[in-house]
């Protein structure tokens, strides 16, 4: 049975899944904050002892300066997870929801031909998963059910929820509340965006179950403080096209990167006096686990990362993994696995490929499946295993007249798409032929043309 538990006290309006850079702006803004505090000196300590928790009481100034010289915990296997999640926070209804849920990974590079990657992977709330101790139940309500009764566990129990989801070990969590980014907005004098088209949301939530008067933007470049921004990027009802959900993730983008670029222009991290005000503005809306010799080691690691070294994956109904649905007892908006309710099978492959979904949009290949074997089974069976939601795959008749009986895969782009390439082998364990395909295909020049025999 699903509970539609949101936060002990509060049932949320449905939210649609996100898309976008907007996964990757949140979650550097994050690391930024995270990582920003190592140098400002003494007020560091105060700083970490309000945001840092640990088991075992406050920070102590000692323990600021320990473990410089260790690695991170996923270092030796070359993968470090951080899960980032955004709240609303106090004044907000339902306070402990989380409104975003980003798994961060760090790839380290495995030589020194390689470069280190950022995977953004991001979980809707309103994904049915099985939380423990409470049953089937939107993720994000995690967060809440563990801070229910003073337990302070909000972190921890939205963590193993995610853990157990993707069926991996998370060491690393950091929360960030919508009051931090206002300030951090405000903080840095705004954020200059150019907005696309004017538009009207007549069904802005005042936090209190009621609306705030419409709230207009109009089309053309202005500079948002953080309440403002903060409508902009949350905003759902908009109209003149603006209450898509692709649209939102635009704005997210917008709005973040606009912040970015400004955190980076105004060198907050050297800019002492900047830095004190923000670390005295957010102390009391970010929380993590990270000790700052951690957090300092991810900010090294990351300050450099490039655009196109950021890999973000959205799970949603786009992927063709989740099904929505509505909730019989509730009538709440939901997500859950097409295959079963407790099915993570597709979501977890999802997942570990999102470093090769992040080939596919870059090199963006064509794959035609032929069964020359006979067997609908096979052909099945091979769909299943090179099945990506960004990787577009059609399956042609068969129409040559060699009898193949060795699966084989035909690269007709010459070595040009590689990592594609790579994956059909490692899921498939077939040979490569060089191209071109000799017969007939029904997609225009396919960059891979699969030969299915009965051998697969």
């Amino acid at each position: 049975m699903l509970d539609s538990v949101q936060s002990p006290q509060h049932n949320p309006e449905p939210i649609l899944p996100k898309r976008g850079k907007f996964r990757f702006w949140f979650a550097l803004i994050m690391l930024i904050l995270l990582g920003g505090g190592i140098f400002v000196g003494s007020r560091l300590v105060i700083f970490a002892q309000k945001i840092i928790e640990t088991k075992n009481g406050p920070l102590s100034f000692g323990q600021l300066f320990l473990g410089s010289d260790k690695k991170l915990t996923g270092e030796d296997q070359k993968e470090v997870h951080i899960l980032l999640m955004g709240i609303g926070g106090e004044g907000h209804d339902g306070p402990n929801l989380t409104d975003t849920m980003i798994l961060a990974t760090l790839k380290l590079p495995q030589n020194s031909q390689e470069k280190l990657q950022v995977g953004l992977f991001s979980i809707p709330r309103d994904l049915v998963v099985n939380i423990p101790g409470h049953d089937f139940v939107k993720i994000n309500s995690a967060f809440a059910y563990g801070q229910q009764d003073n337990q302070n566990q909000g972190a921890a129990l939205a963590t193993q929820a995610v853990e157990n989801l993707l069926d991996i070990k998370i060491p690393y969590y950091g929360v960030l509340d919508f009051q931090g980014f206002k300030k951090v907005v405000d903080d840095v004098g705004g954020v200059t965006v150019n907005v696309d088209r004017t538009f009207t949301d007549r069904e802005y939530p005042d936090e209190k179950n009621g609306y705030l008067p419409p709230v207009t933007f109009e089309a053309g470049t202005q500079t948002m403080d953080g309440g403002r921004a903060l409508e902009y990027v949350r905003s759902r009802h908009g109209d003149n096209g603006e209450g898509t959900d692709f649209a939102r993730s635009r704005r997210q983008e917008k709005i973040l990167k606009a912040l970015k670029d400004k955190i980076v222009n105004l060198r907050v991290l050297i800019n002492l006096n900047l830095m004190d005000q923000i670390l005295n503005d957010i102390g009391d809306h970010v929380r993590t686990n990270l000790q700052p010799y951690e957090m300092k080691r991810i900010y090294d690691l990351t300050k450099n990362v490039n655009d196109a070294d950021i890999a973000t994956n959205s799970l949603d109904v786009e992927s063709g993994i989740l099904c929505n649905q509505i909730d019989q007892n509730t009538g709440a908006y939901i997500l859950v696995p097409c295959t079963g309710l407790s099915d993570y099978s597709g979501i977890r492959n999802l997942f570990d490929s999102q470093f090769v979904a992040h080939s596919f949009l870059r090199e963006n290949p064509t794959v035609e499946i032929q069964n020359a074997g006979g067997d609908g089974q096979i052909l099945k069976s091979a769909q299943a295993k090179i099945f990506h939601p960004d990787l577009k795959t059609t399956v042609g008749f068969y129409r040559g007249k060699v009898a193949y009986t060795q699966s084989i895969i035909y690269d007709n782009t010459g070595g040009q798409k590689l990592e594609t390439l790579q994956y059909l082998k490692d899921r498939l364990g077939i040979g490569v032929a060089s191209g071109p395909f000799p017969f007939a295909t029904s997609t225009q020049n396919p960059d891979f043309v699969i030969i299915l025999a009965k051998n697969l």
